[in-house]
């Protein structure tokens, strides 16, 4: 890993574009603690920074065929931060919104069999995808994901930096996001639904 520290951006790049996840990580530990101080000051608020700062990498990732076009990377990453971070804000104010609509319109639905169906065969698919992680970055994500521990209590619980966890979260967000889409078919966002309606 030593070496990819001494790679210039453009280098690193290159190597992403062919998939290289050194060269990927590489660039996360360059910007990642950057990025985050940025969006703090839009969502004031160090976690939701941390979740802008994942989505922000994982795009990245998603749109590594095209990365040699980018002509500098640290304005083309703050950029994508700052978008997300706006979008993030606005989203925010209208889902408020639709959600005081539905609580009030709100009526119980009796039969949930096929829910709770669809909601267990997505927790297998969790579970499956990451028992293929190393073990580390499945208790990492367990701690932060599915036992609602921030990331200063997971780093303490297993005595790693809190840097260690960041870059667990990232690695286990990217592999689930892509077998997701590739193998169920949906978003990401709708697997960390069930992950939350779970706790």
């Amino acid at each position: 890993m030593a070496i990819y520290s001494t790679y210039t951006e453009k280098d690193l790049l290159v190597l992403l574009k062919v998939g290289d996840n050194e060269a990927f990580t590489e660039l996360y530990d360059r910007y990642h603690d950057g990025i985050c101080q940025f969006v703090v000051k839009y969502l004031k608020s160090a976690e939701l920074a941390e979740d802008i700062c994942q989505n922000v990498f994982l795009k990245i990732w998603e749109q590594k065929e095209q990365s040699t076009h980018i002509l500098e990377f640290g304005a083309y990453v703050f950029t994508i931060a700052k978008r997300q971070s706006l979008d993030f804000l606005k989203r925010a104010a209208v889902e408020q919104t639709a959600m005081s609509v539905i609580l009030s319109n709100y009526k119980p639905v009796l039969n949930t069999l096929e829910d709770d169906r669809q909601t267990n065969e997505y927790m297998i698919f969790i579970n499956k995808v990451l028992s293929n992680l190393p073990e580390q970055t499945q208790r990492v994500f367990r701690l932060c994901r599915q036992e609602n521990k921030s990331y200063d209590e997971a780093a303490e619980i297993l005595g790693i930096s809190r840097h260690a966890i960041k870059k667990h979260m990232v690695r286990s967000m990217k592999v689930l996001k892509d077998a997701a889409e590739g193998e169920m078919g949906v978003t990401l966002s709708v697997l960390m639904a069930v992950l939350a309606s779970k706790l």
